[in-house]
């Protein structure tokens, strides 16, 4: 009896036993899931609350850069002659400054209307040689004849000059130059001309194929199908969309571009850098100016030697050429700026580009991105 009393007893107690490990691990498991959300929620928070604070930063730096950029208008109100230059405050190289919370903070200002305006392109275009995109519904016969019946002087001005230099407005030429001085992306004049071509055809918004160009039915049938902008564009970053685009080309060209304005946008000869001062050339030629030209003519204008548009086209360089397309698209003032602010708080950086519009009252933000243009 006892015997069996015992024997009942040790069971009770390995099943009690197991029941304490059962429980042990439900619980050691429960505990280490718990600790795991705690964890990953109190990263979330942490990572959220540097973010905000980061952005809360950069933002700062965007009022900052307002008023750094009105204080330099209310100095050109006071000036002889009213200009905006490399040499002005806004236009100093970045200084990292060290934040209160820990980490650093640093910015600088870009003049937007020191980069050549791709919405310009599709301005004023002087007839350069089009076909009917045949693509666009009827026979491009048709398409031509229709035009024609239409507007007799249309096909009159489109017809193909015998003056490759006829065929392009004043950006377009510069943005053949421009192309031609990317240094190890630089293209050949040819190259340079069918790019051209193509980038405007992918602005305008015609259904016009220019020479070299193309239109809706050659993205639409492409190996991989999309469609032209047919509008000014939003962004440097649709340029990677043209046909002919290469990834080096658009590396090379992006720091040299713009798309703010869309429209009535000048070049500033005193802030462009010196790819886009090799642009500019006489109305006949489509080649750059030669880099040993552009760095003398970069350092008088640093010496001050060129402080106008008058003082650039009286240079020797330009002496009995034609620059009467190019001249009203030059200027020695800016309205249009970009920030570029970096952040880094707890090992995590946030960036922002921010466009800046200065009008003679305030400076306003109209545009903001944290990837690319």
């Amino acid at each position: 009896m006892s015997y069996r009393r015992s024997k009942s007893s040790r069971s009770e107690r390995g099943a009690a036993l197991v029941v304490a490990m059962f429980v042990f691990a439900l619980v050691a498991a429960l505990m280490v899931g718990l600790q795991r959300d705690f964890t990953l929620t109190l990263q979330r928070g942490a990572h959220q609350l540097f973010s905000e604070q980061a952005w809360a930063y950069l933002i700062g730096a965007e009022e900052l850069a307002a008023v750094a950029l009105q204080a330099d208008s209310r100095a050109d109100a006071r000036a002889e002659v009213a200009a905006d230059h490399l040499g002005e405050v806004w236009a100093q190289p970045p200084t990292p400054y060290p934040l209160d919370a820990g980490g650093w903070m640093s910015g600088r200002i870009e003049d937007l209307q020191g980069r050549l305006n791709l919405n310009l392109l599709a301005d004023s275009q002087p007839g350069g040689s089009t076909t009917p995109d045949a693509n666009r519904g009827g026979d491009a016969e048709d398409v031509t004849e229709d035009m024609a019946a239409a507007n007799p002087t249309q096909q009159t001005a489109t017809a193909p000059s015998d003056d490759p230099t006829k065929r392009w407005n004043a950006t377009q030429k510069m943005f053949i130059r421009l192309l031609q001085a990317l240094g190890e992306a630089s293209l050949p004049l040819e190259e340079a001309m069918a790019l051209t071509d193509a980038v405007t055809d992918f602005i305008d918004r015609d259904a016009e194929r220019r020479l070299n160009g193309a239109e809706e039915g050659d993205y639409r049938f492409a190996d991989y199908p999309s469609l032209p902008a047919n509008r000014a564009l939003a962004s440097v970053s649709e340029l990677r969309a043209v046909r002919g685009v290469t990834e080096p080309v658009y590396q090379a060209l992006a720091p040299l571009l713009t798309v703010w304005p869309e429209t009535n946008g000048r070049l500033n000869i005193l802030t462009c850098p010196l790819p886009v001062l090799r642009s500019l050339n006489g109305d006949d030629q489509l080649s750059p100016l030669d880099e040993i030209e552009a760095q003398r003519l970069h350092e008088l204008r640093r010496e001050g030697e060129i402080g106008t548009v008058a003082d650039l086209l009286a240079d020797p360089r330009f002496e009995g050429q034609s620059m009467g397309q190019l001249e009203p698209l030059l200027d020695i003032k800016s309205d249009w700026f970009l920030l570029d602010a970096t952040v880094e708080l707890v090992e995590r950086e946030r960036h922002l580009f921010s466009v800046l519009h200065r009008v003679p009252d305030r400076t306003v933000a109209v545009f903001r991105s944290e990837g690319e243009l």
